[in-house]
């Protein structure tokens, strides 16, 4: 789900005020922890312990010439791996010292601009490891960003492990904690405990709608038709875009008249967005109503029908159609199948539907015969280049060999002779 990671991704991982705290024993009245026995390179750097990033504070050449032995080496070492992170060049930062925390909380910080969240969770997990020495991060909140990154990179069960231990805690971005974890046991088959965790969302929350699909998913899961009905049609209150409208669809009471006007609708959605793979799913629900009515309709005639069937047609083309075409081309055989239908009766749709079976195999026998000439025609191409190559190597090797002919025969008779 694209929306749930930005969400994720913006609320819990960059910076951002609506992560405040992880209330732990570390904090006191709401202040931020930092060790009283923070490593000598702190004196060099804001960090913010919340937000987990980290700024270097150059000094003038005044105040970097009054240092002295052991501060004056760190700040030198501190500053050289800043002129590398200037760069962006971490790779000669974490040589000249891959156990330097503020080198990995910036890597950190640039993958997540990068929307690189595997480098990202591979970088937090060094931050974890070093700050046990270090101590200048509440090892809380890197956990719970960690569980986060997990959850991302999609490693449910190891994120399960690190943010299950919030769901007590007072947490300001509680609703996040929440969605993630019902997409988490939704991921894992847990249906009660995602609808559980998706329930807890208010509807004033941003992860409301998110979790509503969640929910669907869940209830669709367990057949509770009913319960994800009503998701779905929260989610075509608050979005109607064409996928909300194919599950409301999908899971309604309603006629066949009425789920073809919604598939409808859907498809419609798709096609001015560009949605491709909603505008399959549409289609696909569509093909079924509209074959029923077929279906339906050839069982009330007397002898043979040569029935109109589309599933037929999209076996045989399918696989060699851009979607668009194929859409426009289902389209326009339920219309036509359609116009027979509510024209014509008896012997009369009989010929109506033989008429429109022929028409229809013309343009099928065209699409196959255009697609095996394509065929033919790369293949042309392929043998061209073939050949071409061929010649070439034949050419090099005969140009080598008439080469070594020319080095390795004998001198002229006048080269003896006058070479004295």
């Amino acid at each position: 789900m694209k929306k749930v990671f930005l969400i994720v991704i913006l609320a819990l991982l960059l910076p951002s005020a609506g992560f405040a705290d992880i209330y732990n024993s570390s904090y006191n009245n709401g202040q931020q922890y930092i060790s009283l026995h923070a490593p000598e390179y702190m004196k060099f750097y804001d960090l913010n312990p919340t937000e987990i990033t980290i700024k270097f504070n150059r000094l003038n050449e005044t105040a970097e010439k009054q240092l002295s032995g052991k501060t004056k080496e760190i700040y030198k070492k501190a500053k050289k791996i800043e002129r590398y992170i200037s760069e962006n060049n971490f790779e000669k930062a974490l040589k000249e010292d891959n156990d330097f925390l503020p080198t990995h909380i910036q890597y950190y910080n640039y993958h997540l601009d990068k929307g690189d969240y595997r480098s990202a969770m591979n970088e937090i997990i060094s931050i974890k490891r070093i700050n046990v020495t270090d101590k200048i991060l509440n090892d809380d909140i890197v956990s719970y960003k960690l569980g986060m990154l997990y959850y991302i990179n999609k490693n449910y069960q190891v994120a399960l492990t690190y943010l299950t231990h919030y769901t007590d805690s007072h947490n300001p971005s509680e609703d996040n904690l929440w969605y993630v974890l019902s997409d988490i046991y939704f991921n894992l088959g847990n249906y009660d405990d995602s609808i559980k965790y998706a329930g807890k969302i208010p509807k004033t929350s941003i992860n409301y709608s998110p979790a509503q699909e969640v929910l669907f998913n869940d209830y669709y899961n367990t057949n509770n038709v009913e319960e994800a009905y009503k998701c779905a049609k929260e989610l075509v209150n608050r979005n109607p875009n064409a996928h909300n409208y194919i599950r409301l669809a999908a899971t309604s009471n309603d006629n066949d008249t009425k789920k073809l006007e919604m598939l409808n609708k859907a498809r419609n959605l798709a096609l001015t967005n560009d949605d491709y793979d909603n505008l399959m799913r549409a289609d696909i629900g569509i093909a079924r109503l509209e074959q029923k009515k077929i279906d339906g309709a050839v069982a009330k005639l007397n002898g043979f029908v040569e029935k109109p069937d589309w599933n037929k047609i999209y076996n045989q083309i399918s696989q060699i159609t851009e979607p668009l075409e194929l859409s426009q081309r289902q389209a326009n055989f339920f219309k036509s199948a359609n116009y027979c239908m509510e024209k014509y009766s008896g012997q009369d749709l009989i010929k109506c539907f033989e008429y429109m079976d022929r028409e229809e195999d013309k343009i099928t026998n065209k699409i196959l015969a255009d697609y095996q000439q394509e065929i033919i025609e790369k293949q042309k191409e392929l043998d061209n280049i073939r050949a071409q190559q061929q010649f070439l190597e034949q050419t090099y090797f005969q140009r080598m060999y008439m080469d070594d002919f020319l080095y390795m025969r004998e001198p002229y008779p006048y080269f003896y002779g006058n070479y004295w």
